[in-house]
């Protein structure tokens, strides 16, 4: 006969596993230097802990109390962090990083304390009736922490209903694959509140499904952003993010300053092309004569009033993209904001 009590004990190992690949994939893929990679490879890190968390929690001896307090709290931290780095995720994915973002980051440290040290009262021992550990919770500060769930999740979900819209305007089998991403997510995250919380309240012998579910929004997770076939929704965002700025001027140089091309939009003002690559290799210099701790590192960047300078070399040229935000003039009470953006370009050595 099929245990399948032992069976839900041990399912959350699969879910962990799933999210780990992903973990995996994001590294061996070198996917973790901007922030949108780096954000989503700690949600999908803290994803498998939940779930490790919770297999270790439902499989603990009746006799190792303090170890069934502390897999707890390793479940109730992966829960935390995976739902802060999940909002933050899909804030940065469809806009842009912002300060502001690290309140979230800040209201998510504040929760986590507060269900650590004041949240559980204890925990209720495995009997022949219910074979599981329970964590007993205040229920103040659960309804609190069952809030924040909800409302992070919740915001989530509606940057994931946006960047469905962002993405239909560039295809319609693009949109489909974000749309399912949104609608698993906001299936698991009703069920799992709903059969969580009704498995805490009745007192059943059965292990919470939360951390199980959740393999299907890894799944999900993996067929919408990963690359299947020729489109990719990366590659539908950056399309989008880039209306916001009108290109000015592209200049391309070798690493020392040697400009190899140039063009000009027409009708903007003209500035001296040799001289601007030479003065941006004498600032480099410059930064790395004065400072000694910076050799071996590039200078990134170079703020003046409104106009940045945003630099990424690569190994032998560098590209120069002067751009001006379309929404600048709002943004700025009337005042153009102007960026130069420095991307990173390769050269076979011909002129």
């Amino acid at each position: 006969m099929v245990d399948w009590l032992d069976i839900l004990r041990n399912v959350p190992l699969i879910s962990a596993a799933a999210w780990l690949l992903l973990v995996s994939l994001q590294v061996f893929r070198d996917r973790w230097h901007t922030w949108t990679e780096t954000f989503f490879l700690f949600c999908c890190c803290f994803a498998g802990i939940y779930a490790i968390g919770d297999w270790l929690f439902f499989n603990a001896p009746a006799d190792a109390y303090g170890l069934a307090q502390i897999y707890a709290l390793v479940s109730l931290t992966g829960i935390t962090l995976a739902v802060n780095f999940f909002l933050l995720f899909t804030l940065v994915y469809v806009d842009r990083m912002r300060r502001v973002y690290w309140t979230f980051m800040l209201i998510t440290i504040v929760v986590l304390m507060m269900i650590l040290f004041l949240g559980i009262e204890g925990l209720e021992l495995p009997t022949a009736q219910t074979p599981l550990w329970r964590a007993v919770f205040r229920p103040a500060v659960f309804a609190i922490y069952l809030l924040y769930i909800l409302v992070y999740s919740v915001l989530g979900i509606r940057n994931l209903y946006r960047l469905s819209r962002i993405v239909r305007e560039s295809s319609v089998a693009l949109a489909r694959r974000a749309s399912g991403l949104m609608t698993t997510f906001t299936l698991v995250l009703i069920l799992g509140l709903a059969t969580n919380g009704y498995i805490g309240l009745s007192h059943q012998a059965i292990p919470p499904p939360f951390s199980t579910l959740l393999i299907f929004v890894a799944a999900s997770a993996y067929y919408t952003l990963y690359p299947i076939g020729r489109e990719r929704i990366s590659e539908a965002i950056r399309r989008f993010q880039a209306r916001r700025y009108s290109i000015k001027a592209v200049f391309l140089t070798y690493r020392d300053g040697t400009l190899i091309g140039a063009k000009t939009r027409p009708g903007e003002t003209a500035i001296d092309q040799d001289l601007f690559g030479a003065t941006l290799d004498v600032i480099q210099n410059f930064m790395r004569t004065s400072f000694p701790f910076l050799r071996g590192k590039s200078l990134t960047s170079i703020s003046h009033g409104s106009y940045i300078l945003v630099v990424e070399p690569s190994s032998s040229t560098t590209l120069l993209f002067r751009r001006t935000p379309e929404s600048g003039r709002r943004a700025n009470r009337g005042r153009t904001a102007s960026s130069v953006w420095v991307g990173a370009g390769r050269s076979s050595g011909a002129s």
